[in-house]
């Protein structure tokens, strides 16, 4: 419902209707809230990529050369890229999280939700300090801010032209575009700053 009609345009009868209840309250018994359920939503979500997320900080910690920026960047991406492999139905979650990431109301659900990927967590912290090795920690932290948006916003925009067919669904495809993304995160990220006076 909420990718066909928006987050702000469902209703809590409507989510309790579709799903069969009866009682108009349903939803708020069981989540609390409109909110509440959207948290739930997350969770749900989250989860597995969480999961890929540690294992794949663990294989990176156990390397004998240190990770790079790229390594960094690519845990924040391509498990959530990689969602885009899936039918359809199945991606349901990525129109969501455009959605929360529009909203300022959404946005802070989603940013302080009790869900939010504690390894999503420990990938930005080591991009921090690698960072903060060349740069401030404003600086530090405008890129990194701009970097989740980034991500979120070429997700989301595959994911439209993926349902539109005007771009390749087939994994070979899938990769390019994620190499092409990083180069351009990991140059923006490292570029040199500009003083202002």
């Amino acid at each position: 419902l909420i990718a066909e009609q928006g987050i702000d345009g469902v209703s809590s009868r409507e989510v309790a209707r579709a799903a069969g209840q009866k009682n108009h309250s349903a939803l708020n018994y069981h989540f609390g809230s409109f909110d509440g359920a959207v948290e739930a939503i997350i969770e749900l979500r989250v989860e597995a990529l969480n999961q890929r997320r540690e294992a794949a900080i663990a294989d990176l910690r156990q390397r004998e050369l240190a990770p790079a920026v790229r390594d960094w960047v690519r845990l924040m991406l391509e498990p959530l890229a990689d969602e885009l492999l899936k039918e359809p139905d199945e991606r349901l979650y990525l129109n969501l999280l455009s959605q929360l990431m529009s909203r300022r109301h959404w946005r802070q659900l989603f940013l302080f939700n009790r869900a939010r990927s504690a390894a999503l967590r420990d990938v930005s912290n080591a991009l921090r300090e690698q960072l903060l090795e060349s740069f401030d920690q404003r600086a530090v932290d405008q890129r990194l801010q701009l970097l989740g948006t980034h991500i979120l916003a070429s997700i989301t925009q595959w994911d439209d032209e993926l349902r539109a067919g005007d771009i390749p669904a087939n994994a070979a495809a899938h990769k390019q575009r994620i190499e092409a993304l990083l180069d351009y995160l990991c140059g923006a990220l490292c570029a040199p700053t500009t003083s202002v006076d």
